[in-house]
Parts: C-alpha cells; sequence; structure tokens
C-alpha cells in the first residue's frame, strides 16, 4: 500500500511563483527560469514514474513511500521514492533525461548527447550509492537491519547504452512493474506488520524542505518583486478592487478571491508574516478597512493587537 503519496513540491511553487514577480532585468531571472524549467521536469517524470508504478500490486505485504527527506547525524538525504519489501527495501532515483544517454562504469558517469551538445552530467549512481548508506544507518539506528538496494527509473525512453558493469540497475520506467514482479522474494525478513512499522516511521520522520523566503535563502532583493494582484484569466498584473471584486483593466475579468495567490507570493518570497500596511502595499489597496476585512477572509492566523497585528497561515 501507498503510505505517503508524491505533492508538488514546495520549492517548485515558490520558483514559479519567484518567475512570475522577479523584475525580467534581473541577472539571475535566466538561471531561475531555467532552474524552473529543469525542476518541472523532474517533477513530471517523477509523476511518470507513478503513473507506471502504481501497476505494481504484489500478492505480498509492501509498502510506498513517494518523496520522502530523511536526517541522519544532521544530514538531509532525499528519496524519490522507497518500496519496502519482504527482504529488501529498494531506493528508487527517477532520472528525466532527454537525448543519448552513454553510462560508464569506470570511472562512473552519464554523457548525456541532446541535439549534438555532449556533456557529462552528474551520476545518479553515485547519488543512490550515498541515500543507500544513509538509508541503512538510519534504519539500523532503530533496530532495523534490512537490504538496501537501488534502482534508477529513466521517465522516458531514450537511446541508451551501457558500458561496463555498473552494479545498479538502470531501467525505463515503464519495464520496472514487470521487472519487480519477475524477481522472487529471496527470504521473508519482513512480516506485514513490520513493513507497516517502518513505513509508519519513515513517513512520520519526513522532514519537509522549506525553502520560503526565497528572497532571503537565494538572497534576491526584495524591491526587485513585482506587486500587484495577477489576473487568472489573462495574467495580466495589477487587479483593481472595485465593488467588493477584483477587476481586470484589461480582459474584464471579475473576482472575488484573486487576492488569495498574492498572499501565498509573499509567504513564498517575501517572508513568512504580514501586516496590513505590507499587504496594501503589495495588493494595490488604498483602504486599510478593506485590507482588513480581505485578510480577515484569508484562512489566515492574526497575532497581536491593532497597529502591532500581522498575518502568518
Amino acid at each position: 500500500m501507498i503510505y505517503k503519496k508524491r505533492s508538488e513540491p514546495l520549492s517548485l511553487l515558490g520558483l514559479q511563483s519567484l518567475v512570475n514577480r522577479l523584475n525580467r532585468n534581473n541577472i539571475h531571472f535566466k538561471s531561475i527560469e531555467e532552474d524552473l524549467r529543469k525542476r518541472r521536469a523532474g517533477y513530471g517524470g517523477e509523476m511518470n514514474f507513478d503513473k507506471h508504478i502504481n501497476e505494481f500490486r504484489p500478492s505480498y505485504p509492501y509498502g510506498f513511500l513517494h518523496d520522502v527527506c530523511l536526517m541522519h547525524n544532521g544530514i538531509y538525504f532525499q528519496m524519490d521514492s522507497i518500496l519496502i519489501m519482504p527482504d529488501c527495501i529498494v531506493i528508487f532515483e527517477i532520472k528525466n533525461l532527454g537525448g543519448i544517454l552513454t553510462v560508464k562504469a569506470n570511472p562512473t558517469q552519464i554523457i548525456q548527447d541532446n541535439n549534438a551538445v555532449r556533456k557529462v552530467i552528474q551520476s545518479p549512481i553515485i547519488e543512490l550509492e550515498r541515500k543507500k548508506i544513509f538509508m541503512d544507518r538510519w534504519l539500523k539506528e532503530r533496530g532495523f537491519i534490512i537490504p538496501i538496494k537501488g534502482m534508477i527509473g529513466l521517465a522516458y525512453t531514450n537511446e541508451l547504452f551501457i558500458e561496463g558493469e555498473t552494479g545498479t540497475e538502470i531501467s525505463f520506467t515503464h519495464e520496472l512493474p514487470i521487472k519487480l514482479y519477475n524477481r522472487s522474494i529471496e527470504k521473508e525478513l519482513l512480516s506485514k506488520q513490520k513493513i507497516s512499522k517502518i513505513a509508519n516511521e519513515i513517513k512520520n520522520a519526513h522532514h519537509e524542505y522549506n525553502p520560503f523566503p526565497l528572497t532571503k535563502t537565494m538572497k534576491i532583493v526584495a524591491e526587485e518583486i513585482m506587486p500587484g494582484v495577477i489576473c487568472p484569466s489573462c495574467n495580466h498584473m495589477g487587479m483593481k478592487w472595485t465593488r467588493k471584486k477584483w477587476h481586470c483593466t484589461k480582459c474584464s475579468y471579475n473576482a472575488t478571491n484573486c487576492h488569495l495567490p498574492l498572499l501565498d507570493d509573499w509567504f513564498y518570497l517575501i517572508d513568512n508574516k504580514i501586516n496590513n500596511r505590507q499587504f496594501r502595499a503589495f495588493s494595490h489597496i488604498e483602504d486599510r478597512s478593506i485590507a482588513k476585512r480581505l485578510l480577515k477572509k484569508s484562512d489566515l492566523t492574526m497575532v497581536g493587537k491593532r497597529s502591532s497585528s500581522f498575518y502568518t497561515k
């Protein structure tokens, strides 16, 4: 069964907000936009893996956890997916790589040839080995001794060449369910109850990575973040609050809750709290009472009283 589902990464949501609001003249804009593209492609690859691996429904007990981040001795290690089986634990490293891929064993590296552009990329085999070591230590600290295996899943079909024995299974994600079905359980080390216990301990120990606010973690000047309510219909920045609703002066779209994504953007990018004055400046609302009413209806927590009050998620 699935103990932890995959959700859209917070970093992906934050980067989208940053690209939407960062001044295009910022020297880092292009690199941030490219980072967003890569992260979005990576998430798409993981979702593709989830679609295929959902076909794996064995007769024996098992546990799946997706997008897990644990900590051992102060060091975080993130795993795309974990499968707990009666005889072992499998860690999956999912990669969304285009072009022709050549895997070399000594030294361990992957060479990507994409539209005649050839480059060496960081080896997911080494990444996986590191995670296997930390996962093994993390489990032993809790009294669980179980073999740890690793599999690399390529999200989309590539032309793939493997030169030498890497010691790590590399497959396309659509092949993985069949490969898992075809492997036999060597020795039952974990009962259904133990699988459930390990899965729940992993789930409870998961650390959700929170990179916010991005202006601080990425050292971006807050003044370069463009204010204004963004129209959900045409993406025009600068909707006006009139007659108890937001109005887009470009496409005439009207709605009452268009400020909610703006508040998300604030928390993603600027600060983990916001007061009435800051909200008015960021949303271009002039009336303090209107701003107060909108903030109170925004499912936020109010802290403090009167002029010193502020709102948090």
